[in-house]
């Protein structure tokens, strides 16, 4: 069966299935559905837990083998398998087929994965497990989901945010799911018993360092490279991750770029602004660097994002991805590479 994550908890009140496939590209709710089905298998009994990370080398026998076997230390177990990035091939695949078709009493097998293809959900293994237990894709969050995903989170943590807030925090934070679960935390224990308005956010994200990574982007709309090349610097050696840095700078480039088309055929900037959330603060610098930097640029640098993309997957090698986010600093403040 399918179950969309935010159905999970429901179902797993129902009852337990022998094997679940979780897989998707968003690591806060990817990493919240196993813990919501492990927190259920332990309650029903299943105290022992076996860890299994799949590799090249990884013998998929021993799925079968294992399920075979008495635990000499519970009556009950949880064998979680992580695939990753790795897919199981034919011999995973029939190894997974083979479990299902002779699934092992009080043994539940939970797969976890990186986003899969059409064509391996089409596969026969994700076949059968979608017969004997439950596939669970974890989708990410849109733009237009976020406010309304952030609403719900502050909630849970009882805290209050007035609409402002939420915006703020949406456009600044979208795609990124993990910070803004972050910042919420963060946001509690700032700012406890009262509602938190958009003041309130901007002097967390002020607090947080002396730069992050939205400090990083208003520099560089503002033009100003100098201030942009230091704040990257900084953000280097304080251990930003690069994944962050790109994550950040590609939003903005993405955005100028629809802003700067918007300009060529003579659309008002406001349509753009109220369907991307962006906040009233930042729109005259957004539209500055719209009509300061030229389509061609922008797509320039969208190819600069790509290749700091390549490099930190290992495609691409010869350069730092820290150097080529450097290049970008630059030209988005609008000054050429030397």
């Amino acid at each position: 069966m399918r179950i969309r994550s935010n159905q999970i908890d429901t179902e797993l009140k129902k009852k337990l299935l022998p094997i679940y496939f979780v897989t998707g590209d968003e690591p806060l709710i990817l990493q919240e559905v196993l813990d919501s089905i492990r927190k259920q298998c332990k309650l029903a009994g299943y105290d022992e837990r076996k860890i299994l990370d799949v590799d090249r080398k990884f013998d998929w026998n021993f799925i079968n083998e294992d399920a075979n076997c008495l635990s000499l230390f519970a009556d009950k177990t949880l064998t979680d398998l992580r695939l990753g990035k790795f897919k199981p091939g034919v011999p995973g695949g029939k190894a997974l087929q083979h479990y299902c078709n002779n699934l092992p009493e009080d043994k539940i097998l939970i797969i976890s994965a990186n986003k899969v293809d059409a064509s391996t959900l089409k596969s026969k293994w994700c076949s059968t497990i979608d017969k004997t237990g439950a596939i669970i894709q974890v989708w990410p969050i849109t733009l237009e989901e976020m406010p309304r995903w952030i609403a719900q989170r502050a909630s849970k943590l009882k805290i209050s945010l007035n609409n402002e807030a939420i915006s703020l925090l949406s456009e600044r934070l979208e795609g990124n799911l993990l910070a803004a679960q972050q910042e919420l935390e963060k946001l509690k224990l700032l700012f406890p018993d009262k509602t938190i308005d958009e003041e309130d956010v901007l002097e967390s994200v002020s607090d947080s360092s002396k730069y992050d990574v939205f400090n990083l982007c208003d520099a560089c709309l503002k033009g100003d490279a100098k201030l942009s090349i230091k704040i990257l610097n900084n953000l280097r050696l304080e251990g930003l991750e690069v994944t962050l840095a790109l994550w950040a700078l590609s939003k903005e480039v993405r955005l100028l770029l629809n802003l700067n088309q918007a300009v060529q055929k003579g659309l008002p900037l406001q349509s753009i602004f109220k369907q991307q959330r962006v906040i009233q603060k930042r729109q005259a610098n957004l539209s500055q660097a719209a009509n300061r930097l030229p389509e061609k640029v922008l797509r320039q640098l969208l190819d600069l994002c790509k290749k700091t993309d390549n490099l930190m997957k290992g495609v691409e090698k010869g350069l730092s991805p820290w150097d080529v986010l450097n290049d970008i600093a630059i030209l988005l403040s609008g000054s050429k590479l030397t």
